[in-house]
């Protein structure tokens, strides 16, 4: 079941529970769940254990100063089926096609001609008058389209922070991806911009700052 599904039927416990975890750094304890989504700890810690049982969750412990260990919870690779789309399937069938017809370099045009498409779109709907204006924009767009976008204060400055990778599909085989997508989010704020990735488990996140 694909994350516009849960839009339609409206937002679950379970997926309200998914979406905390993705937008985590390394995973989130039980309790900190049941605070954030002022469900009971019992309520939350028993669609953590069935979730886990089904693949989606893995658990890890850190060592406290005393007493047990704190468990977290954190998504596996396997979860990552609630947030994806059918249409990277569709490109990349379009993309080896095109490399059969016109040659090895053709996927790359076509990458990149998307790319500056895609930037043109956002300019048409990104306001404000600073890069961070356009940045708050920018992600609510990008939240929309299902990004799991958000823009944080950073000491004086600001981060644009994605927990969901909808092109990770189309990485691996089309690493100038990366580049392509970092160099279109600076047209559209306005600035460079830099951008890191992690990844641990299923979890990701790119945060994109200030150059």
């Amino acid at each position: 079941m694909k994350r516009s599904i849960f839009r339609e039927i409206g937002r679950t416990q379970r997926f309200s529970i998914l979406e905390l975890l993705k937008k985590s750094t390394n995973g989130v304890d039980v309790s900190e769940l049941a605070n954030s989504l002022s469900m009971s700890y019992m309520g939350v810690k028993a669609h953590c254990l069935d979730m886990h049982r089904q693949g989606y969750l893995e658990t890890w412990r850190q060592p406290g100063n005393r007493g047990r260990p704190k468990m977290f919870y954190r998504l596996t690779m396997k979860a990552h089926e609630f947030f994806s789309e059918k249409k990277n399937d569709f490109a990349l069938s379009l993309l080896k096609e095109a490399r059969q017809l016109f040659g090895p370099t053709a996927p790359q045009k076509l990458l990149m001609l998307h790319f500056r498409s895609l930037a043109s779109k956002y300019k048409e709907v990104v306001k404000g008058e600073t890069p961070e204006e356009r940045a708050r924009s920018f992600a609510e767009v990008r939240d929309l389209e299902g990004n799991l976008s958000q823009v944080e204060e950073r000491d004086s400055s600001w981060e644009l922070i994605e927990s969901h990778d909808s092109l990770q599909g189309l990485r691996m085989p089309y690493p100038e991806i990366d580049a392509l997508e970092s160099q279109m989010m600076s047209q559209v704020i306005g600035i460079p911009l830099h951008r890191h990735v992690h990844r641990v488990a299923g979890l990701y996140r790119a945060v994109i700052t200030p150059q």
